[in-house]
């Protein structure tokens, strides 16, 4: 076929043509930051203050609010089986991954709101209230963890452009967790007047049955919570109308994910669990994820029963998040130098000592605790962005290598073991606390809970991260290994091309043919292409012969 019959590009296809080589642009991955941001803005005031709220503002008995709580872990860790598929299977005219980013931050602002409202129903009743909701919550935050993160493989065919993005959502998780525990802690402190403080003999007037606060204790701080909830439902909202307004879902990496569907659930999620690579990062995130749930999350009270320094808590949670922020800027070049699996060991080494160090802080050292506090940030920040940028890498393995692309569901897989080793933190905190007997309502705690603490947030993050270290060394996607998968797909993906034009010239010509057998004539395909011959020609022709 001619150039004059080669089939026009059409405008769709040219758009996404010129959007494939255009690079990422830095508004593009600003706004897919803050999908970061929506998610772990709230989750953080989930995990930090669901204990207490249950307990002291819903007045529920202890062992009804664990079971809430781990109730609603044990929730969010299956939903992250279910809602991957889902999201694989998603083909709608809008994409496949902003309709269930829109759909669940619609729904998450009246739930996160009713999860802070204290019902007048009775024991029971609240029981049931806290539960229901707790499993619609879970099932919404899943659905907007797991389409929010997994944008990032479609927004741009470039392994660089989407660590880079991928940077970027690290320090808005960062900002997120600031603003969280921030806002809701600074507003629920000025509902609770120092008459109030629950260890005050002369503030509080208790019932000795029950051990619960006054009425107008209670009344004050149920505002100040359903008031946080919708200053931070609002800032959630915001940043998702950020995504959806300011990233574009490029379609031909969605129908390239849309293929081969003939997989059941049982087989996808197999086929994700049993894939070389992902088992080994699965068991890089199970030690790194365990790391930070409990520098984060024992920190806390360690820093209150162990140093007592209760009252600079936030300020060495601070001095963590702006270090790992810091750090988290620096890393990308980092990694553009050294590859993803050196600096990833470099910096999980780096853990150690300052982990170790918590144990041998004396009491009542703020500076210490301080300088501590920012190494640990520097080092443990690869946390936030090196598994999720080698999780990457993972799904361009798979892809090449089944022809198949499952990028919801590896994310979603990947959500899931960080669900479970946040429960499992929660859980050995619980332990700990017992085994230094701790006394639920008392104001003074024995030396003990504070050595088992110390144990908890020093040795056990050190030891997560030395194994952490040996899965990264037997990681098996090395550095030039990803730049050979990002060539092969390269390769793959011209062929395609070649492929699809071939094709339709082949249509084209099919076309003609079947335009012509429609006309109707009788003459042959010779004769009607040969121009009858004129006098001159036939003489010529007799002269010859």
């Amino acid at each position: 076929m001619s150039e004059e019959e080669t089939p026009p590009v059409s405008e769709e296809e040219q758009q996404e043509h010129d959007e494939e080589r255009k690079p990422l642009s830095v508004v593009s991955k600003l706004c897919y930051g803050l999908g970061g941001m929506a998610v772990d803005i709230f989750w953080t005031v989930l995990g930090a203050y669901t204990n207490i709220f249950l307990v002291k503002v819903a007045q529920l008995p202890p062992l009804f609010g664990t079971s809430v709580v781990f109730g609603g872990r044990t929730i969010d860790a299956a939903c992250n089986f279910i809602i991957g598929p889902l999201i694989d299977r998603t083909d709608t005219r809008w994409g496949k991954i902003k309709p269930w980013i829109l759909g669940s931050g619609l729904l998450l602002i009246p739930i996160y709101i009713l999860v802070w409202y204290v019902p007048d129903v009775g024991l029971e009743g609240k029981l049931t209230w806290y539960i229901l909701l707790y499993v619609f919550l879970m099932f919404v935050k899943t659905a907007l963890s797991i389409s929010s993160r997994a944008l990032v493989v479609f927004l741009s065919h470039d392994s660089q452009d989407r660590d880079s993005a991928t940077v970027y959502r690290g320090l808005f998780v960062l900002l997120g967790i600031v603003a969280g525990i921030t806002i809701h802690g600074q507003i629920v402190a000025s509902y609770q007047q120092a008459k109030f403080d629950p260890c005050s003999n002369s503030s509080v007037s208790t019932n000795s049955t029950n051990g619960t606060v006054d009425n107008t204790y209670l009344a004050e701080v149920k505002t100040g919570y359903l008031l946080s909830s919708g200053i931070i439902a609002s800032l959630t909202f915001v940043c998702i109308l950020g995504v959806l307004i300011g990233t574009t879902e490029r379609k031909a990496i969605s129908t390239t994910s849309q293929q081969q569907h003939y997989q059941s659930f049982m087989e996808t999620i197999k086929a994700v669990l049993t894939f070389r690579p992902n088992v080994f990062l699965l068991l890089i995130f199970l030690n790194v994820a365990l790391t930070l749930a409990i520098l984060l999350g024992t920190s806390v009270l360690f820093i209150q029963y162990k140093l007592d320094l209760a009252g600079q808590v936030q300020n060495a949670m601070l001095a963590f998040v702006l270090s790992a922020a810091v750090s988290l800027v620096l890393m990308g070049k980092v990694v553009a130098k050294l590859g993803k699996r050196t600096s990833f060991m470099c910096y999980q080494l780096a853990i150690i000592p300052p982990a170790l160090g918590l144990q041998f802080i004396p009491e009542r050292s703020l500076a210490v605790l301080i300088v501590v506090c920012i190494l640990l940030g520097f080092s443990g920040s690869a946390g936030f962005f090196i598994p999720w940028a080698m999780l990457n890498d993972i799904v361009d393995a798979y892809s090449l290598q089944a022809d198949r692309r499952l990028d919801t569901v590896f994310f979603s897989v990947a959500l899931s073991m960080n669900s479970f080793t946040t429960t499992l933190g929660l859980g050995l905190t619980t332990i700990a606390l017992e085994i230094g007997g701790y006394k639920t309502g008392d104001c003074v705690q024995p030396a003990s809970v504070g050595t088992s603490l110390g144990i908890l947030v020093s040795v056990f993050p050190a030891v997560c991260s030395l194994f952490a270290v040996l899965l990264i060394w037997r990681y098996p996607i090395t550095e030039q290994g990803r730049k050979d998968i990002q060539k092969q797909l390269e390769n793959r993906k011209k062929s395609d091309k070649d492929n699809q034009v071939q094709d339709s010239e082949l249509r084209e010509v099919d076309k003609d043919q079947q335009r012509w057998y429609s006309s109707g004539t009788t003459k042959s395909s010779f004769e009607e292409e040969t121009p009858p011959l004129s006098a001159t020609d036939l003489s010529v022709s007799v002269d010859q012969k």
